[in-house]
């Protein structure tokens, strides 16, 4: 045995004595050998390892191996007077997280108990630790599930799929320990995760659970106009939120003019809302990201939902089309209200015969998800979203001068997307996901109106009048994401995205007519676009206590014959202070290429988008974020925010008082300023397994220079200095649940500039 000892002497550790920097490593080695009277063995590599803990004179040689060695990588076996220190392999333990019927979960905390280390589900489930050989104790935990804890022996790398089962009830308390999607242990700043079952339980205008209205709840986010569905984040505009489903971007996201948003919420499983700190995977809009992300179905059985609320009716059914291998899941909501107005109008109009109106409104959503699983590690999926409103007016009178007047007004406006996703795991350690998308916003109208004499039965004149407009966007292109782990203490994202853009902002068309002669005339504008896009990011821990992401984000924007670059930098880094504190700071840059023009505040089909041009550059912001999350004694969350964010290139239409977009000359009607908004946020949260109690604060100021219109700094519209919301949920049993909230803020601004 001396002999062996001595050969592995000879062959490893000589480094070691022969060391002249001394490290912390190299120091506790030292006392240890000093004290137990013993030798170390070791590759002299191995000293440059800092040490896990601090030696104690009082602890037992192994209690100190133990305290010193555990976590580092460095294996130790004690040899009589000989402790010999090997360097650990590590192995990486990877996979999906589903449910139990087979649908993935994201944001699931996996947990090393021996190592305390741990990691997230990205947005396919797929999860990827490594850690040192040997035997482990995982936790994996998510909100309203019960927690799994798996035993694992690693000794090679090792892949599998983890299934979570919902909670026996929902009265009792579920608390997700050491939560690692929560506010106090992520890195970013202004981050929120909604699942669907928090969605449902959240704001309803008549009965209908609205995405929309439940993030204009959060700190940051002003409503705009009363009731409507407006977003507008950090002093922003409307335009400037990134909506994505599975994806793929949407321009089109409320109806009824704002009223209700175009998220079925039936279907949705998971949201993401950014307001600040954004990754660089993320990018295209300067305000705010909404990654909304749709279910894939139950891979077991047949199930379904039906709910009929008092303006709009909503039914869900998804099921296996091949057991554990083939899901679908399709939701659709329509508004009702039509119903009862068509069988009104047509009363009223047989009362009156020489003045017949009728009037039809109605609105639909229809979400599509097929999923297909050629093993566990690749899964191809197809998703498909359309939504649109319709609007129709006529109107019939006959006058006693014989007049007989005709009107007819349709308006139809809407999206149409579609992504094909293929998601695989290329090897332990990575994974990625390639989709291929297809988006399609419409916004259009007819009109007709005519009028026609007549004199003792015969027609002697006719006057009439057609107006129609037309207004596209078409998407199409791929994403690349990958996703890679190689060790604890990074997570890095990289990947590219691909839009080729066909812009038709304005088609119009509009013909009078008389007796005599007809006079038409037609105009039309089109843009095309590429942007291509390439980010990677860095999710770092630095230390036990401080973590940092790190990324960029480059585009390339080509249009009308012009080139636009933007490189964006990204980051963002946290510092915990203790298990209940932790403090944040971010700093993000982002632009914007497409630009949406109106001269309402409200979601209309007269709007337009337009890209960026020779005359028109793209918008641009930095944006600097701070904050401070806590969680205090009786379940009470507090969170502290700041930001300060300019912006420049910024847009305003200035069509007067047409509702009409020029098709021609529109690019001539914008004019360009700078903006700049700062403010604190406040949220305070109590829960406990029957009630949640929210309390929401902002104090902002936002201001623009358009010096078009005033040559200094003047408030924004939507410049509400003071927001206070207060939000009170009840679970009674399993069956019924309670919400009430209040919003107080401050006016809205009206400017008049005087010659």
């Amino acid at each position: 045995m001396k002999l062996t000892i001595i050969a592995i002497i000879l062959c490893v550790s000589l480094g070691a004595k022969a060391q002249q920097d001394s490290t912390e490593m190299k120091k506790a080695i030292d006392a240890m050998q000093k004290m137990y009277s013993v030798h170390f063995v070791y590759d002299s590599s191995l000293a440059n390892i800092k040490p896990k803990g601090i030696f104690q004179r009082s602890s037992s040689l192994p209690e100190n191996l133990k305290r010193i060695f555990s976590g580092t990588g460095i294996r130790w076996e004690i040899q009589g007077e000989y402790v010999l220190l090997f360097r650990q392999n590590n192995y990486t333990f990877s996979g999906h997280i589903c449910e139990d019927k087979g649908e993935t979960l994201i944001n699931v905390t996996i947990f090393d108990l021996n190592t305390q280390t741990g990691t997230l589900s990205n947005e396919q489930g797929f999860f990827s630790i490594t850690l040192p050989e040997g035997k482990h104790k995982l936790r994996f935990s998510y909100i309203g599930y019960q927690d799994v804890v798996k035993e694992v022996d690693l000794t090679s790398n090792y892949n599998g799929v983890i299934y979570l089962k919902e909670s026996n009830t929902s009265l009792k308390e579920v608390v997700v320990v050491a939560d690692l999607n929560a506010s106090l242990r992520t890195t970013q700043t202004g981050k929120v995760s909604l699942t669907s079952e928090q969605l449902n339980t959240e704001f309803s205008l008549l009965s209908s659970p609205d995405l929309v209205k439940t993030l204009q709840n959060i700190p940051g986010v002003a409503s705009g106009t009363e009731l409507l569905s407006g977003m507008y984040v950090h002093g922003g505009k409307n335009d400037e939120n990134l909506f994505l489903l599975d994806g793929t971007p949407l321009y089109q996201i409320n109806h009824l003019g704002g009223l209700f948003s175009a998220f079925n919420t039936d279907i949705i499983k998971n949201v993401d809302f950014y307001k600040s700190g954004f990754p660089a995977r993320y990018g295209g809009r300067l305000s705010s990201v909404v990654d909304v992300r749709t279910k894939e179905g139950n891979m077991k059985e047949f199930h379904g939902t039906f709910s009929l609320g008092l303006l709009d009716g909503r039914v869900q059914f998804e099921g296996p089309i091949i057991k554990d291998k083939t899901s679908f899941n399709i939701a659709m909501r329509r508004s009702w209200a039509d119903l009862f107005t068509a069988p009104a109008f047509f009363l009223l109009n047989r009362s009156n015969p020489d003045d017949k109106k009728n009037v039809r409104y109605a609105f639909h959503d229809i979400n599509g998800k097929i999923t297909h699983r050629f093993s566990d590690n690749n899964k191809l999926s197809l998703s498909v979203y359309s939504g649109n409103d319709l609007l129709k007016t006529k109107a019939r009178q006959t006058f006693e001068d014989g007049e007989h007047y005709d009107s007819d007004f349709k308006a139809q406006w809407g999206n149409l997307t579609t992504a094909l996703t293929w998601n695989c795991q290329i090897v332990p350690k990575l994974s990625g996901s390639f989709t291929g998308v297809y988006s399609r916003n419409i916004s259009m109208y007819d009109y007709v109106e005519g009028s026609r004499f007549f004199s003792d039965g015969e027609q002697t004149s006719m006057t009439g009048m057609e107006r129609s407009n037309r207004s596209t966007i078409d998407d199409m292109g791929y994403r690349m994401e990958f996703d890679y782990r190689p060790g604890t203490n990074h997570h890095i994202r990289f990947g590219s995205n691909y839009l080729h853009h066909i812009y038709h902002p304005q088609s119009t068309a509009s013909r009078n007519q008389t007796d005599r002669d007809t006079l038409s005339t037609e105009n039309a504008s089109s843009y095309k676009g590429n942007e291509v896009a390439f980010y990677v990011e860095d999710e770092m821990r630095l230390s036990s206590r401080t973590k940092l992401n790190a990324g960029l984000h480059y585009t390339l924007y080509q249009t009308d014959g012009k080139m636009y670059h933007s490189l964006e930098p990204r980051l963002a880094m946290s510092y915990q202070c203790s298990e209940k504190a932790t403090m944040k700071v971010s700093y993000t840059e982002m632009s914007q290429f497409a630009h949406q023009l109106s001269n309402t505040y409200l979601n209309l089909p007269t709007d337009s988008w337009v890209p960026s041009t020779r005359k028109v550059r793209p918008m641009r912001s930095r944006q600097v974020a701070a904050g401070i999350y806590t969680e205090l004694p009786w379940h009470i969350s507090l969170n502290v925010e700041g930001y300060y964010r300019t912006t420049s290139q910024l847009l305003e239409y200035d069509g007067g008082n047409s509702l009409m977009l020029p098709a021609e000359n529109w690019d001539n009607l914008v004019k360009t300023g700078k903006g700049k908004s700062y403010g604190v946020e406040l949220s305070l949260a109590y829960k406990d397994r029957y009630n949640v109690i929210e309390a929401g604060y902002t104090l902002s100021w936002s201001l623009q220079k358009f010096t078009d219109f005033y040559p200094g700094w003047y408030s924004s519209k939507f410049d509400n200095r003071h927001k206070l919301n207060i939000a009170y949920r009840h679970k009674f049993n399993d069956r019924i649940d309670a919400y009430a909230a209040w919003v107080y803020r401050s006016g809205i601004h009206h400017r008049r500039v005087e010659d």
